[in-house]
C-alpha cells in the first residue's frame, strides 16, 4: 500500500507531495496536466522502470539534471521507504530501501503494482523484450530472489560476451562463464515457466468471460526446445548446458551469447491461433486486459501481498460491459488510483486539489 510519495524534477513536476488517503482515488483533469506522469512515478517506485518503456534520461524534468522519487509503503503492517535518484550527467541511478542501497527491481515485492494502460497492447503486438520484462516483473513480485538472479545473470552475460570478442577464445576459457550462466539461468527459467503457467491459468478464465467463451492459451518459447514445465532444476541445467555447447561456434562468429533466458519469449493464442499475428486489435486489447487481471488475481491470492492497482485512463478504451467486469474483479479493499479526463457532476463529494490542474476525487462512483 502506498502511504506517501514525494517527487523532484520528475517529468513535469518540479516538486510534488502526494498522499492517497483513500483506498479508491480518482485523478481527474485535462490531457497534458500530468495525471499519467504521476501514475508513472508510482509504477516506477514499485518496479524501478517506466511503464512507458522510456529511458531514465527522458524522465528528468526539462532544465534539470536529476530526478528523485521517494515513497513510503506499507507491507504486512510494516512501513518501508523506497527511493530512486537518477543523475543524468553521470547516467547513474541509486536505489535505496530504508536508506540502504538495493537493486532497482528489489522494490517489486514491497510495492506490488499492476497497471492498466492503453500501452498494454504492446504485451501482445510488441517484441519479446516487452513480454520478458512483464513476466519477470510478475515473477519478481512473487519471488524476490528472481530479481537478484536476473541481476547476476546479466552480469555473467556481459562478461561472457566480452570473452567472445577475443579472437580464438577456447572452450576452456569460456567454460567458467558457461557454468555460471547455466546455474543462474536455469533458476530463472524454472521460475518463469511455473509462474507463466499460473498466470495463464487465471488469465484464460478472465478472457473466456470477456470474449464470450473463446479460449486463451500460451506457451513459453525458448531455443531449448525440450524445456518443459515439469522439468526439475537439474534437467533444466542439463538442457541449457547442451544448448550453450551446441551454439558456441555461432556465438564466436557473432561475438554474443545467442541462447538463454535473455533471448526467450512467450506466445499467446486465441483458439489455437497466435494472437500477435492473427487477432484483431480489439482481440489483442482483450488479451492484454486478461493478462493484467490475471496478474492482479495471482498477486492478490498471496497472503503476503496486497497489489496496488493503477488505472491510466484505461476505461476510455473499454465499453460499458468490460468496464464493469474490471471493477467487479477488484478485491474489496484494494488500493486503486485511477486517472480520467471525464469531469464529474456537481455534487460529487470528496474533491480535493492536488495541483492547479488535477482534482482528486475520493468516492467510488461506479
Amino acid at each position: 500500500m502506498l502511504k506517501s510519495l514525494y517527487l523532484q524534477n520528475f517529468r513535469n513536476y518540479q516538486q510534488l507531495e502526494f498522499k492517497p488517503d483513500n483506498d479508491f482515488l480518482i485523478l481527474t483533469g485535462a490531457n497534458g496536466t500530468g495525471k499519467s506522469n504521476l501514475l508513472e512515478s508510482i509504477f516506477y517506485l514499485g518496479t524501478g522502470y517506466s511503464f512507458r518503456q522510456v529511458k531514465d534520461d527522458h524522465l528528468v524534468r526539462f532544465g534539470a539534471d536529476y530526478f528523485l522519487i521517494r515513497g513510503v509503503v506499507n507491507n504486512n503492517g510494516i512501513d518501508y521507504q523506497i527511493e530512486f535518484c537518477y543523475n543524468q550527467e553521470q547516467r547513474k541511478k541509486i536505489t535505496k530501501i530504508n536508506n540502504k542501497n538495493a537493486l532497482p527491481g528489489s522494490c517489486a515485492s514491497y510495492l506490488p503494482v499492476v497497471i492498466f494502460s492503453p500501452l498494454d497492447l504492446m504485451l501482445v503486438k510488441g517484441g519479446p523484450a516487452e513480454r520478458r520484462r512483464f513476466l519477470d516483473l510478475v515473477v519478481g513480485q512473487l519471488r524476490p530472489q528472481h530479481i537478484k538472479d536476473l541481476h547476476n545473470y546479466n552480469n555473467i552475460l556481459i562478461q561472457r560476451n566480452k570473452q567472445l570478442r577475443f579472437e580464438n577464445i577456447s572452450d576452456d576459457q569460456l567454460l567458467p562463464w558457461d557454468q555460471q550462466l547455466v546455474t543462474v539461468g536455469s533458476m530463472i527459467w524454472k521460475r518463469r515457466v511455473i509462474v507463466l503457467s499460473q498466470l495463464l491459468g487465471r488469465s484464460a478464465e478472465v478472457f473466456k468471460s470477456l470474449s464470450e467463451g473463446r479460449e486463451l492459451a500460451g506457451k513459453y518459447k525458448s531455443q531449448i526446445c525440450d524445456l518443459k514445465k515439469d522439468d526439475d532444476l537439474e534437467q533444466c541445467k542439463l538442457l541449457f548446458s547442451e544448448a550453450i555447447k551446441k551454439t558456441r561456434p555461432h556465438d564466436r562468429r557473432v561475438k554474443a551469447t545467442t541462447v538463454g533466458p535473455h533471448r526467450d519469449d512467450f506466445a499467446l493464442y486465441i483458439n489455437q491461433r497466435e494472437g500477435r499475428l492473427y487477432a484483431s486489435q480489439g482481440e489483442q486489447r482483450l488479451i492484454s486486459l486478461a493478462l493484467k487481471i490475471g496478474q492482479y488475481h495471482l498477486l492478490s491470492q498471496q497472503d503476503y501481498l496486497e497489489p496496488l492497482l493503477l488505472l491510466d485512463d484505461v476505461f476510455s478504451e473499454l465499453d460499458a460491459q468490460h468496464k464493469l467486469f474490471v471493477l467487479k474483479g477488484m478485491k474489496q479493499g484494494s488500493q486503486v488510483i485511477a486517472t480520467t479526463t471525464t469531469p464529474f457532476k456537481d455534487g460529487v463529494v470528496g474533491k480535493k486539489s492536488l495541483t492547479d490542474d488535477i482534482i482528486m476525487v475520493y468516492r467510488k462512483i461506479f
